[in-house]
C-alpha cells in the first residue's frame, strides 16, 4: 500500500509506528525480526575500538548478492514500487522516496529509503536528500552504500536508516578527529584518523553548508578515481537540533576483500557495506563467524579502507 503524499516527510515516530504495524501483517518481516533476535554477537576490541561481529544467516541474500550488470538487468528490482510484496507498506519521504521496513534487518530498527524511480545509486545529485532524510528521521543513523562499496542494489538509489548509536562509529568517530582538513564559514571537514578505516567528519549547521563542503570533498576524491561511476565510499549521517549535521565519509579502496573470492578454508563470505565499516561486522555462515579474530578484521579493513596513505590521496585540496 503506497501513500502518495508528494511533499510529506515521514518522521521518526511515524517510521517506528510503521515498523510495529508491518511486524504484525508481513510474514517476511516477522521472520526477519525473529531471526535478528537469535543472532550471535561477539565483541572484538582493537586498539580501544569496538567491532560487533554478528552471525546473521538471514543476511546472506544481501552479502552474497550478485551485482554484475547482466544480472541486475535481468532480475526484477526489489526496491521498485511495482515489485514490492503486497504486504509491504511504504511511507513518503518527500516527493521522490519511500520509507520501507527492511525484511532482513541488521539493527532493531532498520529501514530502507528507496527512490520511487529506478535510477542508479549515485550520491552527488542526491546528497541534499540524504541530509533532509537525517533531519526528518532525527535519532536514527542514516547511511549510504556506494555502488562499489556494499550496495546490494547498485542500480536503484537508496539510503538506509537504522537504530541510532548502535554502530560504534556513531560515538567513536568524534574521539578520532585528528585535524581540520577544510574549514569554511559554513562548517568544517575534519580528518578521521587512527581508526582502522580512516576518513572524514563533516560538520555544518546548514544544509547548504553541508552540501558545499561535501561537494568539495567529492570532487577531490573524484580526481583519483578511474572507471567507477563515483568515488568508492560509505557515508553515515546524523542530525541534531544542537549540532546540525554530522556526516562521516569513509573512502574505500575495494568492494570486497580477497577472502570473499578465496576457496576452501580460506574463504570468508563477507561483503562489507556501511554497517560493517561502522563497526557492525556481519557474517552469514557460522564458520566465518568463528574465524573472525582481531588480526583477520585488521587485514580485511586494511584491504577495504585507507590508513595513513589517505592523506596523500587528498593532500591537493
Amino acid at each position: 500500500m503506497m501513500q502518495n503524499q508528494t511533499e510529506t516527510w515521514t518522521n521518526t515516530a511515524e517510521a517506528l509506528q510503521l515498523l510495529a504495524r508491518q511486524r504484525k501483517v508481513w510474514p517476511a518481516l516477522q521472520a526477519g525480526c525473529e531471526a535478528l533476535s537469535k543472532v550471535k554477537v561477539k565483541l572484538i576490541r582493537i586498539d580501544g575500538l569496538t567491532v560487533k561481529v554478528q552471525y546473521n544467516p538471514a543476511r546472506s541474500v544481501s552479502s552474497c548478492a550478485k551485482t554484475d550488470a547482466q544480472f541486475l538487468r535481468e532480475r526484477p528490482c526489489f526496491l521498485c514500487p511495482a515489485h514490492l510484496p503486497p504486504q509491504q507498506e511504504g511511507l513518503p519521504m518527500g516527493q521522490n522516496y519511500l520509507l520501507l521496513c527492511n525484511p532482513y534487518p541488521i539493527f532493531p530498527e532498520h529501514f530502507t529509503i528507496a527512490s520511487r524511480t529506478h535510477t542508479p545509486q549515485h550520491i552527488y545529485p542526491c546528497f541534499a536528500d540524504l541530509l533532509k532524510t537525517a533531519r526528518h528521521l532525527s535519532g536514527l543513523s542514516i547511511f549510504y552504500n556506494g555502488p562499489q562499496s556494499g550496495a546490494s542494489a547498485p542500480d536503484h538509489l537508496h539510503f538506509q536508516a537504522v537504530t541510532g548509536l548502535y554502530m560504534p562509529i556513531d560515538e567513536e568517530a568524534e574521539l578520532h578527529k585528528t585535524a581540520i582538513w577544510l574549514e569554511k564559514e559554513e562548517g568544517a571537514i575534519y580528518l578521521l584518523g587512527g581508526y582502522l578505516r580512516n576518513g572524514f567528519i563533516l560538520e555544518s549547521e546548514t544544509e547548504q553548508g553541508a552540501c558545499s563542503l561535501f561537494f568539495h570533498l567529492y570532487k577531490t576524491l573524484r580526481a583519483h578515481v578511474e572507471g567507477d561511476t563515483e568515488p568508492r565510499m560509505n557515508i553515515f549521517c546524523r542530525y541534531s537540533e544542537t549540532k546540525g549535521w554530522v556526516v562521516i565519509i569513509i573512502p574505500r579502496k575495494a568492494h570486497r576483500p580477497r577472502q570473499f573470492y578465496a576457496t576452501g578454508s580460506e574463504q570468508i563470505l563477507v561483503s562489507p557495506g556501511a554497517a560493517d565499516m561502522g563497526g557492525v561486522f556481519v557474517t552469514t555462515r557460522e564458520e566465518d563467524f568463528q574465524k573472525i579474530t582481531p588480526t583477520l578484521l585488521q587485514d580485511i579493513y586494511a584491504q577495504l579502507a585507507f590508513g595513513n596513505e589517505l592523506l596523500s590521496v587528498v593532500s591537493d585540496h
